[in-house]
């Protein structure tokens, strides 16, 4: 048996990694004395995993833990027993069970939807025009970790369609990116690709950067949420 969780990385802890918050959601499975499953060999470790890595300085309300269960557990007695050992900055908001065979969240996750705030007041219509007609915008990321000092992403390929708003002298992007085995593309790149090709000067490292949502995709390629439609939504507040 597997418990899937929808939880959040709310704006107080928007900073620490992904390994960091990896780490305190292992312990809070601890304290809440789960009945986790944990993997065999010398040095034994909780079976859990995340649905898709979150960069830091990102929010979220829609992370996903999928927890493996040595164990039968009901759902609503676990999300409960997880939000209540959880710190502050992460919440459990939604819980559904599946069979252990059943495929791992990481490969089902197909795309995020974002909302990105930045304090820029001019009008870019005529760069959203231009950007959302482009069939393909070469982005030129930096890759320190690679031999070679950039890689090439289609920008157009992971986030196909932009909207933006102008509200009280903020610009407001909302736009889905999509997930693949590669990777993924940024909001901060997006934003970057936006500058270079546009010649915007937005304000990049003072982006308000929040996920909103996470989404798979059903046999008829349209967005389905991560969880069943017989999740367990919590209304406990913390």
């Amino acid at each position: 048996m597997k418990l899937r969780m929808q939880i959040t990385k709310d704006r107080d802890i928007r900073f620490i990694s992904h390994l960091e918050y990896v780490r305190t959601i292992g312990r809070a499975i601890r304290r809440a004395k789960l009945p986790a499953a944990y993997s065999e060999g010398f040095n034994p470790h909780l079976k859990f995993s995340l649905a898709s890595a979150l960069g830091v300085g990102v929010v979220s309300y829609t992370e996903f833990v999928e927890i493996e269960l040595a164990e039968p557990m009901e759902v609503e007695p676990a999300a409960k027993a997880l939000n209540a050992a959880l710190p502050r900055g992460i919440r459990v908001l939604a819980a559904d069970a599946v069979e252990t065979r059943h495929a791992a969240l990481m490969s089902q996750a197909a795309g995020a939807g974002y909302r990105v705030t930045v304090p820029f007041a001019q009008d870019i219509s005529e760069a959203v025009v231009a950007y959302n007609a482009a069939e393909s915008i070469i982005f030129k990321k930096e890759a320190p970790k690679k031999k070679a000092k950039f890689k090439e992403i289609d920008a157009k390929f992971f986030v196909p369609h932009i909207e933006v708003v102008l509200e009280n002298n903020k610009t407001v992007f909302n736009f889905d990116s999509k997930i693949t085995l590669t990777g993924s593309m940024k909001a901060v790149d997006l934003l970057n690709c936006l500058n270079e090709q546009y010649n915007l000067g937005l304000p990049v490292e003072m982006a308000d950067i929040e996920r909103l949502r996470l989404y798979r995709l059903d046999e008829n390629g349209q967005q389905k949420t991560m969880l069943n439609d017989d999740a367990v939504i919590l209304n406990d507040k913390k």
